[in-house]
């Protein structure tokens, strides 16, 4: 029998949560992230101070161009931190301490699964940050400022970061196996969705149904955006789409609720198992 009560339920959920983290630090996926992400910014930060300030002041002019071309790469950070850490976040039943105490405790499967997912969200979000932070820097040091719409570009990169992790959370209920939701994640993520949004451009219909689509924003709020790009290649005439903020955060919106919910609703049927 469940033991009721609001308070008893967000207990729960921070348990759960702090032992999902324990099971990412344990695991040492946290640190093998985040040495990637330290490496990659690393050497990117390492060019730019040897191409010098000068010539980048020359080739970008503005902070705001210089952060969103720094920026555009971020949309790959989000679909791998966000298969990484939940690709397999809620098929794995064993190997962590959460499952003995699943099995022992009355707890919601809401619980569980809320527990799990801020978790996941915390330790990548987290991982993200220091991306934006090593760019702010730059920004700072080459031209004396920082452009006002970084943190607008921030925020939609973690609100963005919340549905890929929601959607990753959504494969891992349907894959009984963690690695095959893992690798299922990455590949949708950083292959088959940016690919489906390159070909239904290509045929000049506006990709609103892809979560890849909304990515495009990060960058793209450092500038005036162009809703429509006429794009000539030799015959050839195609377009490319840029989203609105507000038509960014509807799909980020749509896919953060829908695959939350068929996640729960899944994840709900499932036997969870002890240690």
């Amino acid at each position: 029998m469940e033991r009721g009560g609001i308070n008893w339920d967000l207990k729960s959920t921070f348990i759960l949560m702090k032992y999902q983290m324990l099971f990412y630090l344990k695991t040492r996926r946290f640190l093998t992230m985040l040495i990637l992400i330290i490496l990659i910014v690393a050497l990117t930060v390492g060019i730019d101070l040897h191409v010098g300030v000068s010539n980048i002041k020359a080739e970008y002019l503005t902070s705001a161009s210089y952060l969103s071309a720094g920026l555009s790469f971020v949309p790959i950070s989000i679909a791998i931190l966000a298969g990484f850490y939940g690709g397999d976040a809620t098929s794995i039943e064993t190997g962590t301490n959460s499952g003995y105490f699943i099995m022992v405790q009355p707890i919601r499967k809401s619980s569980i699964l809320l527990g799990r997912y801020l978790g996941a969200f915390i330790l990548a979000a987290g991982t993200l940050l220091i991306e934006f932070v090593a760019l702010g820097g730059m920004s700072q040091y080459i031209f004396g400022n920082i452009n006002s719409n970084f943190l607008l570009s921030l925020g939609e990169s973690l609100f963005i970061l919340m549905a890929f992790l929601a959607l990753a959370f959504l494969f891992s209920s349907i894959f009984k196996n963690p690695l095959i939701g893992i690798l299922f994640s990455i590949l949708a993520f950083i292959l088959i969705m940016p690919i489906i949004d390159e070909v239904i451009s290509i045929e000049n219909i506006e990709p609103w149904f892809n979560l890849y689509y909304a990515t495009n924003i990060i960058p793209a709020v450092f500038g005036p955006i162009t809703h429509v790009t006429t794009l000539k290649r030799g015959p050839f005439t195609s377009k490319a789409f840029t989203p609105y903020v507000w038509e960014a955060n509807y799909i980020t919106l749509i896919y953060f609720v829908l695959s939350l919910g068929l996640s729960y609703m899944i994840f709900r049927r499932k036997e969870v198992k002890p240690q």
